[in-house]
């Protein structure tokens, strides 16, 4: 199978799974024991941490990091933190999202909604990008948080994120940053806002690892009570095994971040040059991975459909993300998301496989 789907999930690496292995099978003991088996681990949580910060440019004098199960977890601890400190205390219960973001935020929004918060939703325009000048319409002096992706995983277009930062600071709004799609393929020296989130899965780390990061001032709580908080913002068992893939993950990012930039785009620009369709989002900064393409007169179901049957995996989104419809407001468009595994031999192979399915489901609509 050629895979272009790695916004839906990726490969775990083997840095990552080499280096959950031995906390698995050997130093499998609980880092809260007061025995000498639990606090081993500590000196190696401790140098772990040190590249999830440098992987967002983070500090860990003024930047709290919380480890989660998932992103959706971290998502959900963000919006129970801001409810919880601003609605329910300060009577700040507006919310702003935008159209484009995937479930476990519009999830959050709803639920929000049903415990009697404001939850308003910014538009993009033409090109897939967050409206800012209609975002700033919808604050008012009772919002309390912005959630916004950072870039979207289907288009992979680039959101104005540093434009919205910049207001949210100037009208006094807490601003969350979902970085899922963006970890690994936008350089970080320093982040904006005061919340940012990101999956494991979508970057080479296993399922069952995800990160939360917040400013020192930023409200947090714990999301998982278990009497055995982690720094007190995450009860339960931490899982050192997945965090230890997660950490591994984030310094294999840093060291291929170049590849994803140059090599990756490359083959992404490749499999756009070769397929019959219309490469969309080409004038807007997008994602060096990620290919968004309309071909005209097929519907993108029967696409997937036969795609799927020649070993061809891609999306139109769905479940976790969005429909890719809502976006680009046709019903012939599929997204291509590649990774640092997938090989020239690959996309010039999947291009091909994509030409025959479109010209035979052409032929199939013409005599229709």
């Amino acid at each position: 199978m050629i895979y272009l789907d790695s916004h839906s999930a990726t490969r775990p690496c083997q840095a990552a799974l080499e280096r959950m292995g031995p906390y698995q099978q050997e130093h499998w003991g609980a880092g809260f024991a007061p025995h000498r088996m639990g606090q081993e681990l500590i000196a190696a949580l401790d140098a772990r941490y040190r590249m999830l910060y440098d992987l967002i440019g983070a500090q860990e004098e003024c930047d709290r990091f919380v480890f989660t199960s998932s992103g959706a977890e971290a998502i959900n601890q963000v919006f129970w933190s801001v409810f919880l400190h601003k609605a329910r205390t300060e009577g700040k219960c507006h919310f702003i999202i935008s159209q484009i973001e995937d479930a476990p935020t519009m999830q959050c929004a709803k639920r929000l909604e049903d415990l009697g918060c404001i939850v308003k939703i910014a538009p993009v325009d033409a090109q897939g990008r967050i409206d800012v000048q209609k975002l700033a319409e919808l604050i008012n002096p009772r919002t309390a948080l912005i959630s916004i992706t950072m870039a979207h995983g289907l288009t992979g277009v680039i959101q104005p994120y540093e434009e919205i930062a910049d207001l949210a600071q100037k009208r006094g709004v807490l601003l969350h940053l979902e970085a899922t799609y963006a970890i690994g393929k936008l350089p970080f020296d320093g982040w904006l806002g005061d919340y940012l989130t990101f999956s494991g899965d979508r970057m080479h780390s296993v399922k069952g690892s995800g990160a939360l990061f917040a400013k020192e001032k930023s409200p947090l709580t714990a999301l998982i009570v278990g009497g055995n908080e982690q720094n007190g913002l995450r009860g339960g068992q931490f899982d050192i095994p997945s965090f230890m893939a997660l950490s591994a993950a984030a310094q294999q990012l840093l060291l291929y971040l170049d590849v994803m930039n140059l090599e990756v785009a490359r083959l992404r620009d490749l499999l756009e040059s070769r397929v019959q369709g219309t490469p969309l989002y080409q004038d807007v900064l997008r994602l060096p991975n990620t290919a968004c393409i309309s071909f005209a007169k097929v519907h993108q179901e029967a696409l997937l459909y036969v795609l799927n049957r020649k070993g061809v995996l891609a999306t139109i989104g769905g479940g976790y993300c969005g429909h890719l419809g809502r976006v680009t407001g046709d019903e012939c468009t599929v997204s291509f998301s590649l990774s640092r595994m997938t090989t020239e031999e690959e996309v010039l192979r999947a291009a091909s496989l994509i030409n025959e399915a479109v010209e035979m489901l052409r032929r199939v609509s013409e005599g229709m």
